[in-house]
């Protein structure tokens, strides 16, 4: 059974204090693969965790100067990976909100449909046809049917016209329908594809 690594020094807490980057690449070393493993637990996604360790220790050396030599420097580290754990995780259930929203306003099931639907592959489906809409497109769906803004906070946030910010969530969302109208899902998906808009 290995021994656990000891606490990092307050020595070497001080030289990260002051901007020395072998200070930096010391607590690296010590604490990369533990905060790994903590990451991969909650995520479960080998990727997600490795940027949950690049976003903790960037953070941890933009803030290096506002280090508390007297508080546990391991609680404050874990919770800046904790910190940013919980922003995936909210990301993620805000983006399964919005492929179901898609999926009840633009496709209208009958009782017979639904029976036949697989409805956790259509999400899936969902979730690729926005990753194939231009930037702007894909940015202003998510800011109105995943954040919530109103079409003229859009317009506010973005600098664009009103109508301008109108007509590239109507042709998302067209974009999304066509799609979804043109192409089936096992040969068991059938629909009746409507539009509703909601501005």
């Amino acid at each position: 059974m290995q021994q656990a690594k000891p606490n990092i020094g307050k020595n070497i807490l001080l030289q990260l204090k002051e901007g020395n980057p072998k200070a930096f690449n010391s607590i690296f070393r010590h604490y990369n693969q533990r905060l790994y493993f903590f990451a991969l637990g909650y995520l479960k996604s080998e990727k997600e965790a490795e940027e949950i360790v690049q976003e903790t220790f960037l953070k941890l050396w933009e803030r290096r100067e506002h280090l508390d030599l007297t508080l546990s420097f391991h609680a404050y580290l874990f919770k800046i990976a904790f910190n940013f754990i919980q922003k995936r995780l909210q990301r993620q259930v805000k983006d399964d909100e919005l492929k179901h929203e898609l999926a009840d306003e633009l496709v209208n099931f009958d009782q017979h449909t639904s029976n036949l639907v697989n409805y956790h592959h259509l999400l899936q489906h969902i979730n690729r046809l926005i990753g194939q809409l231009p930037p702007r497109q894909a940015q202003i769906l998510k800011l109105r049917k995943l954040d919530g803004y109103s079409t003229s906070e859009i317009s506010d946030m973005l600098r664009l016209a009103s109508k301008t910010v109108e007509a590239h969530l109507t042709a998302a969302l067209k974009f999304l329908k066509e799609k979804l109208n043109a192409e089936k899902f096992d040969d068991l998906l059938l629909f009746v594809l409507t539009l509703q808009k909601k501005f």
